[in-house]
């Protein structure tokens, strides 16, 4: 998380349309990761006549199921030891080059400029997979995120993102921490109109290997897996306050910012309510509410 915020503080001071994430530096497609690089899988449907590209119909439509479905098991066929022990960063620079070797000086800046879509997330035991949706969003990059958990020689799969658009590019990173032994998952995400960063996070569950929302944040009195927060434009270090995970461990305490007529922060117009949420141990619950 702390990486796309980092760019996305960066955004809002200097106006870049694009939010690349600072992932590891891609220089060079070593020989081992290219002989562990495989097309990652797309989706495909046939797009239902009479409906725009923003109707949420589509999220619904029975051939948009059943071709989730078998992208699903197309993934659980990810289960090569060679590909979980190169590292994601080893992949992109592969996938960027398409062959052994140094990249390119264009091919560099294309990547630090945000112009590669970034696909593949995570670690050596959970990646997260972006696959771009043909009929839903299409001018927003619309797409569909699914958690890859290894497990014992085998992948099992949930999708964790369903129809995920953004003006944003890039706009997706993935984070993990460790609470009593047990994976804590971080889907990072973000928009710039207004500018907001939403979350969500899961767990796996032990009777099914698939991941399951982990709810660890009382909103409004209610167990959520998701929080969201504002970025201030006039404040751009208020994005640096919305981390939840920080080096692989549950944050003691974070802040948000919240919508609010009644909230005594003016950022453009927009009134806004700071919240500052704590870990008691099993979930977090607001604390006390700021200016």
């Amino acid at each position: 998380m702390h990486n796309l915020i980092s760019s996305f503080v960066l955004i809002v001071l200097i106006s870049v349309p694009s939010l690349a994430q600072q992932q590891p530096k891609v220089a060079f497609c070593k020989q081992a990761a290219f002989n562990a690089l495989r097309p990652l899988p797309e989706l495909s449907y046939q797009c239902p006549d009479g409906l725009n590209d923003y109707d949420e119909k589509i999220l619904k439509w029975p051939e948009r199921s059943a071709a989730i479905e078998h992208l699903e098991s197309e993934l659980a066929s990810f289960a090569a030891p060679a590909w979980w022990q190169v590292d994601v960063a080893d992949l992109t620079a592969c996938e960027i080059h398409g062959s052994p070797g140094a990249l390119t000086s264009d091919e560099t800046t294309k990547y630090k400029e945000g112009d590669f879509w970034l696909r593949l997330f995570g670690d050596h035991q959970y990646r997260l997979i972006l696959v771009a949706d043909p009929c839903y969003q299409t001018g927003y990059g619309g797409s569909n995120g699914f958690l890859l958990y290894r497990n014992a020689g085998k992948v099992f799969t949930t999708q964790v993102l369903n129809g995920y658009f953004s003006r944003v590019d890039n706009s997706v990173e993935m984070a993990s921490a460790n609470l009593n032994g047990q994976a804590v998952i971080e889907i990072s995400t973000a928009n710039n109109m207004p500018p907001t960063f939403t979350n969500y996070y899961f767990e796996i569950d032990p009777k099914n290997n698939r991941a399951i929302p982990k709810k660890i944040f009382k909103v409004a009195g209610r167990m959520t897996n998701k929080i969201s927060s504002a970025i201030i434009f006039n404040e751009p270090d208020s994005a640096l306050e919305n981390t939840v995970i920080r080096r692989n461990r549950l944050a003691p305490a974070f802040r948000v910012y919240v919508d609010d007529d009644r909230g005594k922060i003016d950022d453009s117009g927009r009134k806004l309510r700071r919240v500052t949420y704590r870990w008691n141990g099993r979930f977090y619950s607001p604390a006390s509410s700021g200016r």
